[in-house]
Parts: structure tokens; sequence; C-alpha cells
């Protein structure tokens, strides 16, 4: 017997809840996505600093080369349904006077149709996830209510993955520059304090993040060239 809507959205819940990176979780998002409304395309749009986006799990190199096309001109459903709108529907991109950019390019890569709904946890945007059809008027009243109640589900599951995978990503670089500290500590004779400032100094002297410095320390136990101590 076939599952239900609940049995389905809460199998994608329990699996969500075992994700332990952002990529993996938007990857489980995007093919459940496409088995529920029938999709042949689809991916994430995550919003980033500084008003950045990023597509996440795509199911093809042709939802990275749509989505990036949205990025360049700042137009499309993926950016509207990120930013200002709560659920973006085109029967047609060939005659979507919305995107008049946009839209003529992704039916040259082969798109007709999109649904686009945001993902909001958190009490903030967090991005969209994005439906693309090969076929004019692909998506139907039900698939849209479908759409919007699934994004509530992802969004949730993103935005706590995003999180647990933030923390251990801290956790990591706080114990790789406490390692690097400790390498230099040896060598050189200097603590804790000197030693974290010459790694920073590094850092800013070669336009590097600190702990891609503490990495490189860590591994090769060698500086870039003769750290002064004095």
């Amino acid at each position: 017997m076939p599952e239900s809507p609940d049995q389905a959205f809460a199998r994608l819940a329990i699996e969500l809840s075992e994700a332990v990176t952002v990529a993996q979780s938007a990857q489980q998002i995007v093919d459940f996505a496409m088995k529920t409304v029938g999709s042949q395309f689809a991916g994430i749009t995550m919003l980033r600093g500084r008003g950045a986006f990023e597509t996440v799990g795509p199911s093809a190199p042709s939802v990275v080369a749509a989505d990036n096309l949205q990025y360049q001109l700042n137009e499309g459903p993926s950016v509207d349904a990120a930013t200002t709108s709560r659920l973006v529907l085109s029967p047609d991109l060939a005659d979507d006077r919305r995107w008049p950019r946009w839209g003529p390019a992704a039916v040259e890569l082969g798109f007709r149709s999109i649904l686009s709904a945001e993902l909001h946890a958190g009490g903030r945007r967090i991005g969209s996830i994005n439906l693309y059809g090969s076929v004019e008027r692909q998506f139907s009243r039900d698939d849209v209510d479908i759409a919007e109640l699934f994004a509530k589900h992802a969004a949730a599951g993103l935005a706590a993955v995003s999180l647990r995978e933030g923390l251990q990503n801290a956790l990591d670089s706080r114990t790789i520059v406490g390692q690097a500290q400790g390498v230099l500590m040896e060598r050189f004779s200097v603590d804790a304090d000197r030693a974290f400032s010459i790694l920073r100094r590094y850092s800013q002297d070669g336009n590097r993040k600190l702990v891609e410095v503490a990495r490189d320390l860590v591994e090769s136990t060698q500086l870039p060239d003769a750290a002064p101590v004095a």
C-alpha cells in the first residue's frame, strides 16, 4: 500500500533529523520534492551573507546554470521566493513578463515551468525550494498546496542541520587553532597569547582565514617563513 502524504512527511522528518550536513539534508529534500510533486528537476536556493545566494542539492547541472543566471541578473522565481514572495508559480516561462531576461534563457536550458516556495524558519527567510518542469503548465493547484506544506518541513530540517553543522565547524576550528598554538609554543618557546598573535599576523598578511593558516601549520609543521617571536 502506498504511503499517505502524512506518512511521507513523517518519514522525511526522520531522515532530516539524522542528516549531519546541509548538503546531505538538501539532497534528501530535493529527492523527496521531485518524487512528491513529480518534477524532473529541483534545487534549493540558500540565502547567504550580504545578499548572496547559493544553490544546494541540485538535481542536475542545468538547475545550477538556471539558478546562477538568476543570481547574476537578480531576476527570477528562485530569487523572488527566497526574498519577497511566499510562493511563485509560472505555467510558461516563455511568456512570463516578470522575468524578461531570465525566462527566455531558462527555456533555452530546457525549462518551461517552475514552482518555487520560500523556506522560512526561526523567524527569518533562509531561501527557497525550486521545482523546475520541462513542459508547460506542469504544476497543478494540488502541487502548489503540497509544495507550500513541504517547504515548511524542509525549512525546519535545513535550519536544524545548518545549526548543527555550524556548531561542529566552530568546534573543529577551535580545536585546530589550539593545536597550531601548541606547535608554535613548543617550537619558539612562547606563551599561548603570543602564539595566537603569530597565527593572526600570518592570517592578515596572507589574507587567509585563521583556521586555514592553523590547519596548514598543523599538517606541515611549517609556517610560510620563519615566524618572528620577539
